[in-house]
């Protein structure tokens, strides 16, 4: 009964009779083509550049050849490389005469969980853009309505809270940090038809689903590891890499993709070991990384627990490079680490010490309303936000047409710098390598990325 009670809710938010509506100012005309609204909306802002019907986007997150699954076979077909369509109804429903707020839905992580620190500073982002939004508002125009859902701690929960959004009338939501929370709500999001807009799960199957109600702002884990193993192969020129885990989802979908990258480059993980998150002996692991002898070990994990292995390591005798992901741009990582953080090389998002005036002038913002930096969780869940609201500033209160200009979108400026979505809807703009100097984290220099230095298919 109770999954019939969910289809049941499910299609009747599907329905015209459900479709969220309201006015913002006057309320345009229907869209009767995806791109249409997309159009207009790009000769207004530079910020947003939309697609064109059937484009071709980078295959593969425009990674270099050398890294593709099965790169030296031709196939009959690629897929990802086209956006998956939306062709059916809703861009013409009325919009409700009852509409009191645009509401904009956020899926939290639960309270307690490891993501719960991360899933608060998501929050304070997306806070920050809504208020700032809603200061622009002109008067009469309806205001926007943050509802927030903190994250059931159970499997399939994040299903039930996305079909409570759309119980809720919401225009859009974002979230959820935790890969299988987001999958589970993308699956709902299919049949409730509201759009949802990723900040923050870096799983590469997700946008792989095809769903078209889906974009991810922050860039997934194939650009961060494809990064790192071009960096220890080819430019260390490490043969023997070994790898230590967390033995969790998130350290089991991380390194399989750096294990098959590695492999694609002719080096095989020698030794991929597990630890239990929070645990703190590693004695078994430490003589196994002897045995291996490896001249990289490469880091998944919590930045508390990696950067007290580090030290456990380097207390051993271990000489091997260190390699970790964004994660460790926590500071819990240089606490814990000390010394033994010297010379680890990582790779994070973009340079937030650059001092270009959009990001200065959103750190002096954030700082303000929050009293502390930003992280990149924060920046994206602002970027993911301000994508959001433009999307139903721009079509109105209607569902699909805020699809339309969220799932359209080919590039995008925000405080974080230019974002570029593949056909899968996934930001693949290319991510920075970061080292750590006594102490300090150096970004190490990149061209700058822009629409006119970015990959074409």
């Amino acid at each position: 009964m109770r999954i019939f009670g969910l289809c049941l809710m499910a299609l009747a938010a599907a329905a015209p009779a459900g479709a969220a509506g309201g006015e913002i100012g006057a309320a345009p005309a229907a869209a009767s083509a995806e791109v249409r609204s997309s159009e207009a909306a790009s000769a207004a802002s530079p910020r947003f550049i939309y697609g064109t019907p059937d484009e071709k986007y980078p295959y593969y997150a425009g990674l270099p050849k050398e890294l593709w699954p099965y790169r030296n076979i031709e196939p009959y077909e690629r897929f990802f490389v086209t956006r998956m369509p939306f062709r059916g109804p809703g861009r013409d429903y009325p919009p409700s005469p009852d509409l009191k707020s645009l509401k904009i839905g956020l899926l939290d992580s639960p309270k307690y969980s490891p993501n719960w620190d991360r899933s608060v500073r998501t929050r304070e982002g997306i806070v920050l853009a809504i208020e700032e939004a809603n200061r622009e508002r002109q008067a009469g125009e309806l205001l926007f309505e943050l509802v927030e859902r903190e994250g059931i701690a159970q499997w399939g929960g994040a299903g039930n809270l996305a079909a409570d959004l759309a119980d809720q009338g919401v225009l859009g939501y974002l979230g959820t940090i935790d890969g299988a929370e987001a999958h589970v709500a993308l699956r709902v999001t299919l049949k409730t038809e509201v759009v949802m807009v990723n900040t923050s799960d870096p799983d590469p199957t997700l946008t792989e689903t095809m769903i078209p109600w889906l974009i991810r702002v922050l860039p997934d884990h194939r650009l961060e590891e494809a990064k790192l193993a071009e960096l220890i192969v080819h430019r260390f020129g490490c043969r023997r890499i070994a790898i230590l885990r967390a033995s969790d989802r998130f350290g089991r979908l991380g390194v399989h993709t750096f294990m098959n990258f590695a492999r694609r480059l002719g080096c095989p993980a020698v030794q991929e070991l597990l630890f239990t998150p929070g645990g703190t002996d590693i004695h078994h692991q430490i003589a196994a990384i002897k045995d291996a002898q490896p001249d990289a070990i490469f880091f998944v994990g919590e930045p508390d627990d990696v950067g007290r292995f580090a030290r456990q390591f380097r207390q051993e005798g271990i000489q091997a490079r260190f390699f970790g992901t964004d994660l460790l741009m926590d500071d819990r990582f240089l606490q814990n680490a000390g010394e033994a953080a010297e010379g680890t090389m990582i790779t994070y998002f973009f340079d937030s010490a650059r001092n270009d005036p959009v990001w200065v002038s959103f750190v002096a913002r954030f700082r303000e309303r929050w009293g502390h930096e930003p992280d990149a969780y924060a920046a994206y869940a602002y970027d993911g936000a301000q994508i959001l609201i433009h999307a139903i500033q721009s079509a109105g209160p209607n569902r699909w047409r805020i699809r339309d200009q969220v799932c359209n979108l080919d590039f995008y400026q925000g405080v974080t710098g230019w974002m570029q979505f593949d056909g899968t809807g996934t930001n693949i703009a290319p991510v920075r390598l970061v080292r750590f100097d006594h102490g300090r984290r150096v970004f190490e220099p990149e061209p700058e990325f822009s629409p006119s230095t970015a990959q074409r298919f």
